[in-house]
């Protein structure tokens, strides 16, 4: 394949965004490739597949034998770039000289003779880099003083909101190119430049280049509406965020796990057993525990405490795997939505058309009072061995010769969402056995780097020995992400019957900076707080780009256990 023809493949409609809807555009005339992509991100996301596809940015580094020659070329990327981002009508004249000698005077040399030749890939960088960095601050709120030298940003957040845009984003809120089809490839907003390695995710700052759609499907949520107050904006960024950990349920019988699929004979091999989760924890007294009668007895009187405790109402509310229904939460979430906080995250259980679906919703309290609800299918079954149900004492199965048995889902429906919250930072959510396995989640999850992972599991001890503290330790290097791991108290405390020395630990966090702390609940508590510390955090990327300390890093500082004076009957 050549040059062009990449070009053509990412860009099947042309490389002009503004001119999409415009009325004098004409409809079959031939896009003119010898224009460069008049939006930022089609530029990134043309280059960057051909950096990435090539390996090209293994080249990235200054040559340490002159580097007077490499700062005065990263002070032209960011001239053009400030050129760029003051006026988003006219594409800056060197940036439409270098797209025309790669798309015209370069169009029918191969991708793969690309990394022989060091011209290409100086132009390539080159490309890449402004690109890059005309982006900043894509994919957040953007603060009125920073606005008029941050007009892609601005541009991006009114498209995002709805608000007066002036700028379709018709792949939103799976990806923010405008003329690259997300089934060709996904651009999102970044934040954190992963700082070991060298890999293409070492060379942005301000944009991820992510698998086609395809694979898997991402979005980006925002956590407001509404632009910032410029005091406002500036006093968000640095604020401590404060998680509250309901661990429900608390109690687990072991009727909840019940055989669905026995194992089979097939030929000469066997069709595997499977297990299913009867939530029998939201019944009491053969009544419906529902959304609102959850809020009065158990998450509103914890979000009191947590106020009482740390002066703040919780920036959050993390309930872990299964502890839900969606119509639950979705009760839940309206009952919270007049308290003050920002987000609910909690694992839901749904049965829809005669199939189960093991569910992460993250549901962003906006400030205009709308509730923006993302959903995502648990990605990899749970596979329950013999040990493990005698660990649980789980009797479910009278077959004395199978000793596995998968959980029955579905796993159809690949999707990953992204949380923007506060200034710069972003959250993801993973369920359980997604945390463990590489594809297809982690891919995109180092390409974004958010600041915050949090697994939602039903599982035993968080303990750092265990598989989540090692596959944590993984995101904590690269990206650099803070990993919190979070289980109910129900299967914590089935785990501990054959422990001695039983250990009640809910959560673990593992950040970035090094620290590993496991998260316990005391008998008679019912919830932790968490409160987190945003710190400002200065990153290179492999071509030595400076971000200006803009990225965010989150270090825990207090874990506070909440007890309720009269906790429900149905707890």
């Amino acid at each position: 394949m050549t040059i062009i023809e990449l070009i053509r493949h990412l860009l099947p409609g042309g490389t002009d965004a503004f001119a999409v809807n415009a009325a004098d555009s004409t409809e079959g005339s031939s896009p003119d490739y010898g224009a460069c992509p008049t939006w930022p991100v089609d530029l990134f996301a043309v280059v960057a597949t051909i950096v990435d596809c090539t390996g090209a940015y293994t080249l990235a580094s200054p040559d340490r034998n002159n580097l007077k020659a490499h700062q005065q070329v990263l002070l032209m990327v960011e001239e053009c770039a400030s050129e760029w981002n003051t006026n988003v009508s006219e594409v800056p004249y060197f940036v439409k000289e270098l797209w025309k000698a790669i798309a015209i005077g370069l169009g029918d040399f191969e991708i793969t003779a690309i990394r022989e030749s060091p011209f290409i890939v100086e132009l390539l960088l080159l490309l890449f880099a402004i690109a890059d960095e005309t982006c900043i601050g894509m994919g957040w709120d953007v603060d009125p003083v920073e606005a008029p030298k941050r007009l892609f940003a601005s541009l991006t957040f009114t498209a995002l909101t709805g608000e007066n845009a002036q700028v379709r984003l018709p792949h939103a809120p799976t990806s923010l190119c405008v003329m690259v089809p997300p089934d060709r490839a996904v651009v999102l907003p970044k934040s954190i430049t992963s700082s070991v390695g060298c890999t293409i995710r070492s060379l942005s700052h301000y944009l991820a280049l992510l698998p086609p759609s395809s694979v898997l499907q991402p979005s980006w949520i925002l956590s407001s509406r509404k632009a910032p107050e410029p005091e406002s904006a500036a006093a968000t960024a640095g604020d401590d965020i404060r998680l509250l950990l309901v661990p429900f349920p608390f109690t687990i019988h072991a009727s909840s796990f019940k055989l669905t699929s026995a194992r089979q004979k097939m030929g000469d091999n066997h069709v595997p057993a499977y297990f299913g989760i009867d939530q029998r924890w939201l019944t009491h007294e053969e009544k419906a525990l529902s959304g609102q009668a959850l809020a009065a007895g158990l998450i509103l009187p914890l979000i009191e405490q947590c106020r009482r405790e740390t002066g703040h109402v919780p920036t959050g509310v993390v309930l872990p795997e299964c502890a839900l229904t969606s119509q639950v939460a979705g009760d839940l979430v309206k009952a919270l939505a007049k308290t003050g906080i920002e987000f609910l995250i909690t694992g839901v259980l749904d049965y829809e058309d005669g199939k189960y679906f093991n569910r992460a919703l993250t549901c962003a309290i906006q400030t205009d009072g709308t509730v923006a609800i993302k959903e995502q299918n648990k990605h990899h079954r749970w596979r329950l061995d013999r040990s493990q149900t005698d660990r649980y004492g789980l009797r479910f199965d009278e077959d004395p010769d199978n000793n596995q048995w998968w959980e029955d889902i579905d796993v159809s429906q690949r999707r990953l969402p992204f949380f923007a919250m506060r200034k710069d930072m972003s959250l993801a959510t993973l369920i359980c056995e997604d945390l463990a396995r590489t594809d297809p989640a982690m891919t995109a999850i180092r390409a974004v780097g958010p600041n915050l992972v949090v697994a939602l599991l039903m599982d035993g001890p968080q303990l750092a020995v265990r598989w989540p503290g090692r596959y944590a330790t993984v995101l904590a290097e690269d990206p650099g992400a803070a990993v919190l791991s979070f289980t109910c108290a129900a299967m914590v405390d089935r785990s501990n019957w054959l422990e001695a020395k039983p250990a009640r630990s809910i959560g673990l966090w593992r950040d970035g900076a090094g620290r590993t702390q496991e998260i316990g609940l005391p008998a008679g508590t019912q919830g932790v707080v968490l409160t987190l510390q945003s710190k400002s955090k200065h990153q290179n990327t492999l071509d030595n780009r400076s971000d200006h300390s803009l990225s965010r890093q989150l270090t825990l500082r207090t874990v506070v256990p909440l007890c309720l004076a009269s906790p429900p009957k149905w707890l």
